[in-house]
Parts: C-alpha cells; structure tokens; sequence
C-alpha cells in the first residue's frame, strides 16, 4: 500500500474481507474435494459449454480452488499451458499435489498463482479462454472482475463463468428471518446486475439459468457441508454473531420444511459466456 495514499475504511473492511474468505478456504482445502459434489456438478457443466472450434494456447482458470477444472482444461486441451489462480494457497497446495499425482498427465503445462481476481497481476491481452466455476459470487465488486477479464483476454477471447444467483440458499434465509432480523447468510447478484456489470466493462455476455435442488437432513448438515467447503464466511457488513439459542431456534424453522427426501435446498446457478469484442482498441 503506497504510504501517499493511506487505505480507507471502505478499503480496509474490503481487505478484511478478502483475508476472511481466503483464510476460511485455505482452512477448507483438506476436506472440500470430499463434499463439492455440487462443484463439480456446476464445473462439469460449465466446462460442457466451450465451444467446439475453440484452440486455446494461455487457458487462466480463475479461483481454481483444488483443480477439477485445471486437470478437466488441461487434459482438453495438452499442448495448450493452463495457469490455476486461487486467493488461497493452501487450495493450490492441494491443487498441485493432485495434478502431479495424475500419472497419465505431467504437470509441466499447470502452473499456479495465489492471487486476487479482483486484482489479477497478468499482462493484457495474454489469455486466450478463461474458464472460472463459482468463484465470482466471493467478489465483492463485479465490475473490477469483469474489467480484470477483459483487460487479460485477448481480443476474441472468452471467458466461461459460473456464479450463484439470488435465490441460492432462500430456505436457509427463510429459517433465519423467523428468528430475528440480521443477516446470517450470503446475497446474490442478481443477472441483471452481472449484465450490468459486463456491460460496463466493455464484455459481450450471454446468461444461462438453471437450479439444483439438494436435501439436508437438518441446519447443522448443511452448516457442515458449508464450512467443509470454506463457504461460511458471511459477506455482509452487518452480519451478527450466532448464539446457539439462536440457531436453535433457526434449526427448528429450518426442519419445517422438510419433504420425503428431507429439506429441499435450491441453488440457483447463472452460466455466462463472456466475449472479448475484436478490436484494436485499448484492453
């Protein structure tokens, strides 16, 4: 931080924040693979949405977290180098262990980086495909993201995202709401916002919707599943502590809307297609 310009309050919470997320997903990098099925699911199925005609030779996969998409990128494309950026480091710790362990594959064409998507510290125009699976909803401002992008894409270039829409986790905010007033989970942009966004940043996109339906047993097995993941950081700036009265109480809510399976979850789930116009202009 240049000592001229000392940080702000808004900055000094942003940074605060950013080391929350990042602390909460290093301490999670030895259980996630274990319970990331909806990751998975979500990568699979972004990565189903590159084009065919697309040759790729500089690939970022952006919040790379374990590698799933890294090892998936890196086997579709061999003779292309795959760079695997997380905020991280003990998910690239991880993420490089298992990409070494794979014996068909060398691990020479992955390289990693523990940095900032908000700040990516790559030169302009050096990506050709940027591929990057629910990572986006942990940014704070979108627009910085999106400007980021564009900025490392090279003219023509595209980027596959995955992100969390607003009606993720309603149940969980539900159980909350009828115990008291403060805010206990995450909110979502919504897609007008992240077209907005994009816009804003000079970015074609396209937007696909889908939402997937898992069932818990109870609050407490998904509040696991959560922080197995390094998914509990709450992102609001009034967020309150948690007594267990409390989630008790939310518990109890929450067990309300059990089914047959046990208590539906909706995760709504935005894919975007982001392009790089041809141009000549600056990145």
């Amino acid at each position: 931080m240049n000592a001229l310009h000392p940080p702000t309050a808004q900055s000094a919470v942003a940074l605060t924040l950013r080391n929350r997320i990042a602390r909460a997903f290093g301490r999670s990098a030895g259980s996630y693979d274990k319970h990331a099925d909806l990751q998975r699911q979500v990568a699979d199925c972004l990565l189903a949405m590159l084009p065919v005609n697309v040759h790729s030779a500089r690939i970022l996969d952006l919040g790379c977290g374990t590698g799933y998409c890294s090892a998936r990128l890196r086997q579709r494309f061999p003779a292309s180098s795959v760079l695997a950026l997380d905020l991280a480091l003990p998910m690239l710790t991880v993420a490089a262990r298992q990409l070494n362990a794979e014996a068909d594959q060398a691990a020479a064409n992955v390289q990693m980086l523990c940095a900032d998507a908000q700040a990516l510290p790559l030169k302009s125009n050096s990506v050709d495909l940027l591929v990057s699976s629910l990572a986006l909803q942990w940014c704070s401002d979108p627009v910085a993201v999106f400007a980021g992008i564009r900025r490392v894409l090279r003219p023509g270039g595209i980027a596959l995202v995955s992100t969390m829409g607003p009606a993720t986790l309603q149940a969980l905010r539900e159980a909350w709401a009828a115990v008291d007033a403060d805010s206990h989970g995450n909110e979502f942009l919504p897609a007008s916002q992240l077209q907005q966004a994009a816009a804003t940043a000079g970015l074609q996109m396209q937007l696909q919707r889908d939402v997937v339906v898992r069932h818990y047993s109870s609050l407490l097995a998904l509040a696991h599943e959560m922080k197995a993941l390094g998914a509990n950081v709450v992102t609001s700036a009034t967020n309150a502590l948690t007594t267990p009265a409390a989630f008790k109480a939310a518990a109890a809510a929450f067990a309300r809307l059990r089914q047959q399976d046990g208590i539906p979850v909706e995760w709504e789930i935005y894919f975007l297609i982001l392009r790089k116009p041809m141009e000549s202009g600056p990145p």
